[in-house]
């Protein structure tokens, strides 16, 4: 029996026919994120459609909690409503949540993830599967803070506005 690599996860994308949920499994693939398997989950109007991962042919599936448990992460690329009503399903497999819908910016305990401006500020935050859920801040937040931080720090120093 092969045993499993322990430093591959087990992704789930929820959303997965959006747009937002395409370019992610598209971003997770071209940075070779370390995958050992990425499931492809939303709403009943995209059950059943085919689509190429890991240089395979994947089913569109319901967000369920067969489909969600033993996954390491789930992405939510899903409308608001959709993560709203799905969220705690992930939560209650063990799930960690990274929500990229912001449908949970105001749930108590889920904190707003801004990389560039952590970066900016010298500052890092440490995420770990028990970190359990996040939400990663809306572009124009993060356009607006850095710009705050720009002038704040006055005209000699430039923050970065790009990755």
């Amino acid at each position: 029996m092969k045993t499993e690599d322990p430093n591959l996860f087990r992704v789930a994308i929820v959303g997965a026919a959006t747009l937002k949920g395409k370019e992610l499994k598209d971003v997770l693939e071209e940075r070779n994120f370390p995958a050992r398997e990425i499931k492809l989950l939303d709403d009943d109007e995209s059950l059943g459609q085919l689509e190429r991962i890991q240089d395979e042919v994947a089913v569109v599936q319901p967000v369920g909690r067969d489909q969600l448990t033993d996954m390491d992460f789930t992405f939510f690329a899903s409308e608001e409503e959709f993560t709203r009503k799905k969220w705690k399903l992930a939560r209650d497999a063990g799930s960690a949540i990274v929500d990229l819908s912001y449908a949970l910016e105001n749930e108590p305990d889920v904190p707003v993830f801004a990389p560039w401006v952590e970066r900016e500020l010298g500052q890092h935050t440490q995420f770990t599967l028990e970190s359990s859920s996040i939400v990663a801040a809306h572009p124009a937040a993060v356009v607006l803070a850095l710009l705050a931080l720009q002038s704040a720090l006055g005209r000699g120093r430039q923050v970065a506005l790009a990755s």
